[in-house]
């Protein structure tokens, strides 16, 4: 028969605090990794958010400009000899109205900043044509405090003059 030597009763001191350091060193480590994990997580959808955010300004902005050209094409087509005198910036505001001189304050939406370029003289892009830009600018927490509309969206289009076939297009 065999005998097997057994001890009964609680464990050693020595057993209990080798086991228990060891445990409180493995709860540490998933800790720190459960926090990493999580700080990583929230960073990515920190910056998933700005992202968005930017990329919805951004197409805001690009309607703003896209319905500016509209809106001067019309004046082309319904008053050539107004839109043809035009020469220099004209600030653009959300009614489609034109002012003199660049834009000094954000005037669409409370968040954009539209402006119109004429450049009537004879130009390397469109020739003897009218050069016309839009350009909509915005603000985003990527901006400095020195340039605080840093973003632009702009389209460029050139205008033919036909003069002398009437007075509306």
């Amino acid at each position: 028969m065999f005998h097997i030597n057994k001890k009964i009763g609680p464990p050693s001191h020595k057993a209990m605090a080798g086991e228990a350091g060891q445990t409180i060193i493995e709860a540490t480590i998933a800790l720190a990794s459960i926090l990493l994990t999580l700080a990583a997580i929230g960073t990515v959808i920190s910056i998933s958010i700005s992202n968005s955010q930017f990329v919805r300004l951004q197409s805001q902005a690009s309607k703003y400009a896209q319905d500016g050209m509209e809106q001067l094409r019309y004046i082309r087509n319904t008053n050539p000899s107004v839109f043809f005198s035009r020469e220099g910036i004209y600030c653009m505001n959300e009614d489609s109205s034109l002012s003199t001189g660049s834009c000094t304050a954000v005037n669409i939406a409370n968040t954009f900043k539209r402006e119109a370029e004429f450049t009537q003289n004879p130009n390397v892009e469109c020739g003897d044509n009218a050069k016309l830009a839009v350009r909509v600018y915005w603000s985003s927490g990527k901006c400095s405090q020195s340039n605080t509309l840093c973003h632009k969206s702009e389209l460029v289009s050139c205008f033919v003059n036909q003069a002398g076939s009437s007075d509306q297009l």
